[in-house]
């Protein structure tokens, strides 16, 4: 009787494990936070996938970051305003309602923006008070100045969207000696690492007879620039790369190779152990990193998705949304 009973016991917990498992893969937990355009174009946010919290009065959102303490969210709508609003939906406000072009980046107390505007006949980037005031320009004496991205240790990397002066320069947002970093006119796309010891780019390139876009690195001061990756037949600013939060990884969209659709691709920071995290699936975009590297969130056919960044466990997220962000663990 008690050896009949311990099999029962056995066999029910394993059929519970199986339930267990089988529910994980089909309606996964993420471990924070994670914002989204829904399907209003407003922004949303989820710990489940399931259950999701709408940041109302958000419509018409373009581009946008969380803060780095993760309390606050600003984005760019697609009239071309800055606005900011609380995690909690709360406080949101307009910083500038007709000024941003592109892409903006926070400063990393929080307390500063620094974005592309309109500067007379060209654009140049300026820095304005996450609380609101009067913006000012970052620097004067570079053209076309755009792309801003503000380092962890303080140091603000841009481009200079002149053929004649398209350099990767550096600058203290306080001023200071402007630095050339990468000395070519077709780089671009700069992103700091996030310990702000690399700097990831893009360049325009030929290898062995086809041209494309390579995806390249750069120490701090300018030294050590090595590629990591090579797209054959692909225009610069389409690669989506992002940094891994301990910064050993990059992840980035390109095209499948013979075949339509998008793919997400891993490569460490030595360029090693490129790997497809998305294999069989028709078109991958927008990869986001998990605040402890573990997974990626990405787009597929109007819905958000999650893989394990070895490629394992890929499974639906959010049905309807894109441009996924996850909420930064501090």
């Amino acid at each position: 009787m008690a050896t009949r009973l311990a099999a029962v016991v056995v066999g029910i917990a394993t059929w519970l494990l199986f339930v267990g498992l089988e529910a994980g893969s089909t309606s996964p937990r993420a471990s924070t936070t994670l914002a989204f355009v829904d399907g209003s174009g407003g922004l949303s946010l989820t710990e489940t996938g399931l259950v999701q919290r709408p940041l109302l009065g958000t419509r018409g959102v373009g581009v946008y970051a969380w803060s780095p303490d993760g309390r606050r969210i600003a984005y760019v709508t697609t009239s071309g305003a800055l606005r900011i609003v609380g995690a909690d939906g709360s406080g949101q406000r307009t910083l500038l309602e007709k000024a941003p072009f592109g892409d903006f980046a926070w400063s990393p107390d929080g307390r500063r923006i620094a974005y592309t505007g309109a500067g007379g006949t060209s654009v140049q980037i300026y820095i304005i008070s996450a609380g609101g005031g009067k913006p000012r320009p970052l620097v004067r004496s570079v053209p076309s100045s755009v792309l801003p991205t503000w380092s962890s240790r303080g140091e603000i990397a841009f481009t200079s969207a002149r053929t004649d002066r398209g350099h990767i320069y550096s600058i203290s947002p306080d001023g200071g000696q402007l630095r050339i970093l990468v000395r070519r006119a077709a780089d671009s796309f700069p992103a700091w690492s996030p310990d702000g010891g690399l700097l990831l780019f893009q360049r325009s390139e030929c290898v062995r007879g086809a041209c494309g876009t390579a995806l390249s690195v750069v120490r701090a001061d300018g030294s050590r620039l090595r590629r990591l990756i090579f797209v054959p037949n692909h225009p610069i600013g389409d690669l989506a790369a992002t940094w891994s939060p301990d910064g050993t990884r990059i992840a980035l969209e390109r095209p499948k190779s013979r075949r339509f659709g998008r793919e997400i691709v891993v490569v460490g920071v030595d360029g090693s152990g490129v790997r497809v995290v998305t294999k069989g699936v028709y078109d991958a975009t927008s990869p986001a990193w998990s605040p402890d590297g573990r997974t990626i969130a990405y787009d597929s056919e109007s819905s958000i998705h999650l893989v394990n960044a070895d490629g394992s466990r890929k499974r639906r997220f959010v049905d309807l949304g894109g441009r996924p962000a996850w909420r930064p663990s501090s």
